[in-house]
């Protein structure tokens, strides 16, 4: 019987041990969770003012658009889901342009892009934040050589893909070769932000 107690008392202990090493385990890899999740959000906060700034190198400063998804269900209907933020640039307390992000779907996911608008209508610049496309085919949209494309836009147009080779109109965007998806995706993103800076830019100071 003594015998007995004796493991008894020794299981109960290794269990106490155990349940304690876990317990700090699971305390430490909560606060290196916690840590990790604030150093990316920092760096996707950073990517993004650095984004805004090179496709509207004028402004200083930049000030949300608030109430976003409602303006994007006004402004871009079907694909009001694709709109991610829009923001106000400024350069020494005047208006100076605008920013919209938008995130079509593309071939092999979200392509996440970022247009730049002066105060005129007119694209400013553009830039890709993220994509999952393929290396070499629809990964290519970084590119400057099509990317060049999106500068100087009216966004009081449509703009539709022409196949590569194959533009013969102002209006067109000429497709990466074979990355037709990725290509009519950011023409996409485009014609979207084209509607979003149109509303968001009635009266704005």
């Amino acid at each position: 019987m003594k015998k007995d107690s004796l493991d008894v008392k020794h299981v109960i202990h290794v269990a106490l041990v155990l349940l304690i090493i876990s317990a700090v385990a699971a305390a430490i890899l909560g606060l290196t969770n916690s840590i990790t999740k604030a150093k990316i959000a920092q760096q996707e906060k950073q990517t993004n003012i650095e984004a805004r700034q090179k496709v509207l190198k004028k402004a200083d400063k930049f000030v949300e658009v608030k109430n976003i998804k409602a303006v994007a269900k006004k402004a871009a209907k079907s694909n009001a889901g694709i709109v991610v933020e829009a923001y106000k640039g400024y350069k020494n307390g005047q208006l100076v342009g605008y920013t919209v992000k938008v995130a079509p779907k593309g071939y092999g996911g979200e392509v996440e892009l970022l247009f730049g608008y002066n105060t005129s209508g007119k694209t400013t610049g553009i830039t890709v934040v993220s994509n999952s496309e393929t290396a070499g085919l629809g990964a290519r949209c970084v590119e400057p050589s099509f990317q060049k494309q999106f500068y100087g836009l009216s966004a009081n147009n449509t703009y539709t893909v022409a196949k590569h080779g194959s533009k013969n109109s102002p209006k067109q965007i000429e497709a990466l070769a074979g990355a037709t998806i990725t290509s009519r995706a950011v023409t996409l993103g485009l014609n979207t932000s084209d509607q979003i800076y149109k509303t968001i830019s009635k009266g704005a100071k």
